[in-house]
């Protein structure tokens, strides 16, 4: 039993190391890589606003495909950085970092869909660790990757709440649910957060939706209450 709970440890400790280095990284991206991609635009920028007689149009269409294709870049280098160490989970927290999540999901999917956020509950008095809560934002975090790519959805719901000792996390969509059960055990996505949900001694489920297409992700957290 205590050989398993310290590979547990252990996994924890390789896990935060992971996630230290994609903070270095991120950090890395907006010193260095985007700050080359704003001067670059920057730059751009101020040829193109030159007077007219000043150069061909020819020159001017390409520099506006120019200014168009370094914004793009610079766009795609905020999503990776926001990938890579979320900030508001940083500055906001658990709860605020996941409505955040959900929202950006449903802007950047190929299919935008209307969401729903609701927490009935307030968690700053439940002792989750900055491990545990950067694990649960990733298992949250990939099941909407799931949806924006595969699911087809309208409609996207998050609900966070306490049910006895533990806190749930259900992700419910409305799109074209899990066709086979072999689905589950491919997804390498999927392998993922069943991982990562171990990890913290959750508990991972997916679920029909009732009643309508869909289907619904739950996570279990096993919570201590901190007195008060």
């Amino acid at each position: 039993m205590n050989t398993q709970r310290d590979l547990i440890e252990g996994l924890l400790q390789f896990v935060t190391l992971v996630e230290s280095e994609r903070k270095l990284l991120a950090a890395d991206l907006h010193d260095q890589t985007l700050s080359d991609l704003r001067e670059l635009a920057r730059l751009a920028r101020r040829l193109f606003e030159k007077p007219e007689g000043a150069m061909s149009q020819e020159v001017r269409n390409g520099l506006a495909k120019l200014i168009f294709g370094l914004e793009a870049a610079m766009d795609e280098v905020r999503r990776a950085m926001e990938n890579l160490s979320p900030s508001a989970l940083d500055t906001l927290g658990l709860v605020p970092a996941i409505e955040s999540c959900l929202a950006r999901a449903s802007q950047t999917s190929e299919r935008p869909f209307l969401t729903r956020f609701a927490c009935p509950l307030r968690i700053d008095n439940i002792n989750l660790s900055e491990t545990e809560q950067l694990l649960i934002y990733r298992i949250v975090q990939e099941a909407l990757n799931n949806i924006s790519k595969h699911a087809g959805a309208r409609f996207v719901e998050i609900v966070i709440m306490r049910e006895g000792d533990s806190l749930l996390f259900r992700v419910t969509d409305d799109g074209r649910g899990m066709t086979q059960s072999s689905d589950l055990r491919r997804a390498r996505g999927i392998e993922n957060m069943r991982y990562r949900a171990r990890l913290i001694g959750a508990e991972l489920t997916w679920l029909k939706a009732t009643g309508r297409r869909g289907t619904v992700v739950e996570v279990r957290v096993p919570i201590v209450t901190s007195e008060a």
